[in-house]
């Protein structure tokens, strides 16, 4: 899958998808929600091992 086609999925800007992943940005709890929808989990499956 794209970065275009992910942030389109989760409704966000591309470029704001891709300062996230290079640690440019951090993401609020509620984006990190949409990501983890994204790809059809929960917020804690996401983080879980973190």
């Amino acid at each position: 899958m794209t970065q275009v086609t992910f942030a389109n999925m989760v409704n966000v800007e591309r470029a704001y998808l891709s300062k996230i992943e290079s640690g440019e940005r951090n993401p609020s709890i509620d984006m990190l929600e949409r990501i983890a929808g994204g790809f059809d989990m929960s917020l804690s499956e996401f983080l879980e091992g973190i």
